[in-house]
């Protein structure tokens, strides 16, 4: 189809129209024509004014510049289960939210600028949070304060009386002359003020740390919290537990300075052992007493010499009516020792453990390690 050709034609039909009407048919047309179009403009203009007139006056500032507003209550109470909701008003289609809009609530406003956001945060006092709109690189923020519930505010009411109890509990405690009191008549007296607050006894002694109710205080310490009072009080352990204790410690230093008396007896014994085919000759050199005692692994009888000299050079024994020699192979190394008689027989020793070889061969002697 020729749509040119079509809207010619039209237009001829309309000219045609026109140019067949009366005069008197042509005025009343155009009458009914313009009562048409003004009734259309002035019912354009009503509905405008009207639909301005429930405009507040920053949205129609907006509307005007594009000055960014944001309209919300001051205060905003929340509910029962501690969620608040606040409802406003901004530039429509504007982002909306709560703080930086990272944790709190975020949204769009509708076409209207309306929105709403929700706040949940379990408050106990009145909160002041902060509400922002940005749109096209403009924003505009308001501060406004959250309320707590009813409910809330009751539980915070009551929460803070029981504190102020607490603290007048502390207090009173803290009044109480409790030095030198025995534990029991000291917890008696605290517990006199309330039978709510934890009391606890501890020895002011590291070293003792068990106590008992007849133990005398020296020292108090109370904490108050949200939750309550609790007492410590610090005791001086008893005579007998402190005698207890000085018996446990010379009992220790007893068996210490035997056990350094050993070590120290130990380090100035040296053992060997001579190996035979079938046998063994045992050496045990005590230096601390100047004695060497010789015994054989398959006859337990021992015998026994003082001697002279030291093991670097050489040491002069006499074993059941027979000279010997005994000295280290190398001066200062106790590794191997050679045991020699007059008649120039010489054997070989190698060291050995001398607590083993006591305990294993010389179980007669008494020697203390």
């Amino acid at each position: 189809m020729d749509w040119k050709e079509y809207a010619k034609n039209i237009f001829g039909k309309i000219k045609n129209f026109w140019f067949n009407l009366s005069v008197k048919k042509k005025f009343l047309t155009i009458a009914i024509v313009a009562a048409a179009i003004t009734i259309i403009f002035a019912g354009s203009i009503v509905k405008t004014h009207f639909d301005n007139k429930n405009l507040s006056p920053q949205m129609l500032q907006f509307k005007k510049d594009g000055t960014m507003f944001i309209e919300l209550p001051e205060k905003v109470n929340e509910n029962n289960n501690h969620t608040v909701y606040i409802k406003g008003q901004t530039a429509p289609k504007s982002h909306v939210q709560i703080g930086y809009g990272i944790f709190g609530d975020t949204t769009t406003s509708d076409n209207n600028g309306k929105f709403t956001l929700s706040y949940d945060d379990n408050i106990q006092q009145d909160t002041n949070i902060k509400i922002t709109a940005k749109l096209n690189g403009k924003q505009k923020s308001r501060i406004i304060t959250v309320v707590p519930s009813p409910k809330r505010q009751q539980e915070i009411k009551n929460k803070s009386k029981q504190i102020n109890q607490y603290k007048k509990e502390a207090h009173d405690v803290e009044s109480l002359v409790l030095k030198n009191k025995s534990f029991s008549d000291a917890k008696a007296m605290v517990l006199g003020i309330s039978s709510s607050i934890d009391v606890k006894s501890k020895s002011n002694n590291k070293e003792i740390t068990n106590v008992t109710d007849s133990d005398k205080v020296t020292d108090i310490k109370v904490n108050q919290t949200d939750t309550g009072v609790s007492v410590l009080l610090y005791l001086e352990p008893s005579d007998s537990a402190k005698k207890a204790l000085a018996d446990k410690k010379a009992e220790e230093q007893k068996s210490k300075d035997i056990e350094n008396a050993k070590s120290n007896y130990k380090k100035n014994i040296e053992a060997y052992e001579v190996k035979f085919h079938d046998y063994a000759i045992e050496y045990l050199i005590d230096k601390n007493t100047s004695t060497i005692y010789e015994t054989t692994t398959d006859d337990s009888s021992v015998s026994q010499s003082k001697f002279t000299g030291d093991m670097d050079t050489r040491i002069n024994f006499d074993l059941d009516g027979l000279q010997m020699i005994a000295y280290h192979h190398y001066a200062g190394n106790n590794a191997v020792a050679y045991f020699n008689d007059t008649s120039q027989n010489s054997n070989k020793a190698y060291k050995m453990d001398p607590e083993a070889t006591k305990n294993n061969y010389f179980k007669s002697i008494n020697l203390p390690f």
